[in-house]
């Protein structure tokens, strides 16, 4: 059975508790996948990012927008690293970052800071064509979503949906500590490689391990005569 975690700080809180939901043209309630940051200021290891809309480059280096974006701006944005502890994003009413020992996204308000669960820290770059309407132009954006893990459990299955049903419930109410989604269900046959496939070796007969042990007992006999012991 496959299903996606959703990773836990230390506090047993996710990122994904505090998404905003609202319902679809069927009536259903749905969570939104992140919560979108209005940058102002992103910085790591004394590297700023102040501008989230670059329509700017130093025409001496690069020979258009787009080239700036591919061959410099894409490698700094690529090296952002929320888990290091001096990744901060700066908005008009707050700084985020991840706190590495308690595995959660702080929100940092005045001397006031909150702990928003585990998540990450998702910043992004993209390079825009120009249109008829506007010009060409790179936007920065930052995104906080739940940290995710894909996994995977051997689980036996019955033909019978009910308690096939039930099979998976009871594994996972009594292996499956953090929250959940059951993605496809894999049937397939689990082989004891050791069992069907191993093949003993033949150990030697009493008789010739008796033989050898004497033919050994002798040799020592005639060392220790030969050393008068």
């Amino acid at each position: 059975q496959a299903l996606m975690l959703t990773n836990l700080d230390e506090d047993g809180k996710t990122l994904e508790s505090i998404l905003s939901t609202k319902k679809n043209t069927a009536g259903e309630e749905k969570r939104a996948s992140s919560i979108k940051l209005a940058l102002k200021e992103i910085t790591q290891s004394g590297f700023a990012f102040k501008a989230f809309e670059i329509t700017e480059y130093d025409v001496k280096k690069h020979q258009g927008l787009q080239e700036y974006f591919k061959n410099e701006l894409k490698s700094q944005i690529d090296e952002l690293d929320y888990k290091e502890k001096d990744l901060k994003v700066v908005t008009d009413d707050a700084t985020y970052y991840f706190d590495t020992d308690k595995e959660t996204i702080i929100k940092e308000v005045g001397n006031k800071k909150e702990a928003l669960g585990c998540g990450k820290i998702v910043v992004k770059g993209s390079f825009k064509k120009a249109t008829k309407k506007q010009e060409a132009k790179i936007t920065i954006t930052c995104e906080l979503i739940p940290d995710y893990q894909k996994d995977y459990e051997i689980i036996q299955h019955s033909f019978d949906e009910k308690k096939n049903k039930k099979n998976i419930d009871e594994f996972m109410a009594k292996y499956i500590t953090k929250p959940f989604e059951l993605l496809e269900n894999m049937v397939g046959v689990e082989i004891n490689f050791n069992k069907v496939f191993y093949k003993p070796e033949k150990l030697r007969s009493l008789n010739k391990i008796v033989s050898e042990i004497k033919n050994l007992d002798g040799e020592l006999h005639k060392l220790e005569s030969n050393l008068s012991i």
